[in-house]
This record gives C-alpha cells, structure tokens and sequence, in this order.
C-alpha cells in the first residue's frame, strides 16, 4: 500500500470538516441503540490527517462527564497483534522458529513436540480455550499465573489436532507470551514496550494493573459495571494491554506502512487462513499471524477486534486506500466496533 503520513496531528486540517461530523454521527447512532456508554473513534486519512469523534459518557451515573480521550482502556484481543509483533521480530532475529516445534520452550507442555510458533500465531494449534472455564469463571477476581491458565486449557483437553483448522484460542497467546520470556528472559509485556510501544511514542499504552477506569457489559439491555470482575492476569498476553485510540492509531499506521517488521514478515503475518464464520454478517473472515482480515463487497479490513472484560477495541487499516481506523468503547460487546470502523472507513473513502 502507499506509505502513510507518520501521525502528527491531533485533528484533521481546517479543509476537511466533514469526516468529523460523519465519524460523530455514526457514533451517536450507535450509541442511540445502546450499544455502549461511551466510544471514541480515530480515523487516518489516505492525505496523513487524522480524525478523532467521541460519543457518550465516562459512566452510567448522572452528571458523568463526556469520555477522556487520554483515559486508558483495556483493548482485549488487540493485545494479540502486539505479541505477533514481538514473536516475528524475534524470528527476523533467528531467535524463534516458527516452523519448529515449541517443546524447549515449553517442555511440560503436553504436544509441544507437535505445536509450532506460527500454529500458535493462526489459532491452529488445536489448544483449548481457559477463558470461559468454570475454574476460571468461578474465580476470576484473583491473580492467575500462566501456568495455571495454560493448565486448565490443558485439563480441558485439545479442541483439535496440531496444524489443523482455526480454532480461536486465548491460550495460545498465553502460551506464546510464556515463549518470549523464555527467549529473551524479559516478559512478554517488558518486550511489547521496547520493540513497541517505546520507538512509537505511544505515551498511554501499557499493561493493565488493578487500577482501572470503569467499563460496563450488557445484560437484558442494562449496563452493568464489570469494571473489577476480573483479574487482569487472566487477559494476559492474549488481551491484558490498554491504550487509547490515538495511540492504536500509531500502532495501525505503523502495522500498514510495514515499519514494525521486515517484508517477509509482513507478508507470513498477512497469509491468512479460513476464520470465523459471518457470513451472515456478509463479512469474509481470515486469520493469519496475530491479525484479521475482514472482507466486505467494497473493504477488506486488515487488524483485530478485541474485547475485555469491561471495555473494547477494534484497530484495522484498509491497504487498498492507504487508510486505518481505531474504535474504542467502555462496553464489552463484540461487534459494534467492527461495524462502526467498516462504517467510518466507507463514509472517509466515499467521501474522497
């Protein structure tokens, strides 16, 4: 794709009012339908400008005042795209193979002389899923190890063989953070910071600790704070960062511009394999190393939708028209910040 602008802006240039409006709108429809309790999204233009709307509140409580645009949130999933981030570079590096077996880097771990990096990267490696555990859900407020949220998706048992299909597994990211430290000595989260977050000025971009901003989820059309109902140990390195969407926005641009990793690397993080199945949504899905692709009639959307326990995330940037989007709400809910991003982007591309 064409090289974006690096982002210097906070707002788009004075010519170029509209994409606000628009962007602002979208939010409020959405947040019209109670989807969320508050949102903001970040648009970067094909021109370099940057776009920034909010809609709604800090909280559900009377006289809360409009959302923080610097205020962190947990961006679940995104994490992920982070880690893979880490793990090629190190590859580029020699220091990790992604076709060779996991088993010196995860000695007790059942299968791991079947189990590689990039199995672990696609969702292939046929791990089961910790996070909807009953021993996990019964006792999510307290801290987790890795180990110990590796082994109840080992109790589990495998969901399927090594290298078969796609199977969306939290656990693989935990185990690939586990990887790291073992390569580098330093955690996954240490890593994510100096070969990140550091070069890219990412100034409100961290690891979630017990001091968080409250976030809601939806039950029977309520909001309910979820703000404390889970450790943040349990995200981890499969969803355990927060930032904030003009960050994301950075992260994104560099993602496109090909700024965080080689070429080829590149291109293995953008070989993708059948995903999800929403159709009905009319959306292609794929997975590849540590990003989506979500494909329409009209965009294919490349990043990664993300959603914690009490906030949300959706980062992606269209490669065809040199364009990149960051949505963010304080409600866990997947899919509206998908909807909302293909939105933004289609009204910014039709708008030229």
């Amino acid at each position: 794709m064409p090289a974006t602008t690096p982002i210097t802006a906070a707002t788009p240039p004075p010519g170029d009012p509209i994409r606000i409006a628009e962007l602002t709108e979208i939010l409020a429809t959405h947040h019209s339908s109670g989807e969320f309790v508050g949102a903001r999204i970040a648009v970067l233009g094909r021109d370099g400008s940057i776009a920034e709307a909010s809609a709604g509140t800090t909280s559900v409580d009377p006289g809360s005042p409009p959302i923080d645009p610097d205020v962190a949130w947990n961006i679940g999933s995104v994490t992920k795209t982070f880690v893979a981030v880490v793990v090629l570079q190190l590859a580029e590096e020699g220091r990790i193979d992604l076709d060779a077996n996991i088993s010196r880097f995860m000695p007790a771990l059942p299968g791991a002389d079947r189990i590689t990096p990039r199995e672990l990267l696609q969702h292939t490696s046929g791990l089961a899923e910790y996070i909807n555990d009953p021993a996990v859900v019964s006792d999510a407020r307290r801290a987790w190890t890795p180990d110990q949220l590796i082994a109840v998706a080992v109790a589990a048992g495998n969901a399927s063989e090594p290298g078969g299909g796609h199977h969306y597994s939290n656990t693989n990211y935990i185990v690939l953070g586990e990887i790291i430290h073992a390569v580098t000595g330093h955690s996954w989260a240490d890593e994510v910071r100096t070969r990140i977050v550091e070069p890219l000025g990412m100034t409100n971009t961290r690891e979630m600790t017990t001091d968080r901003p409250v976030g809601y989820q939806v039950d029977n059309g309520a909001f309910v704070d979820t703000s404390d109902s889970q450790d943040p140990s349990i995200g981890g390195a499969a969803g355990g960062l927060e930032s904030t969407d003009h960050d994301l926005l950075k992260f994104a641009a560099a993602l496109a511009d090909g700024e965080l990793l080689s070429s080829s690397s590149t291109s293995q993080m953008l070989t993708f394999v059948r995903g999800d199945d929403y159709s009905q949504f009319g959306i292609d899905h794929g997975y590849g190393l540590g990003v989506e692709a979500y494909a329409n009639d009209t965009l294919t959307v490349i990043g990664h939708m993300g959603t914690g326990n009490a906030q949300s995330a959706f980062i992606g940037f269209d490669a065809e028209h040199g364009t990149a989007v960051v949505v963010m709400t304080n409600t866990a809910t997947a899919g509206p910040q998908a909807i909302i991003a293909f939105e933004a982007l289609t009204a910014v591309e039709q708008a030229g």
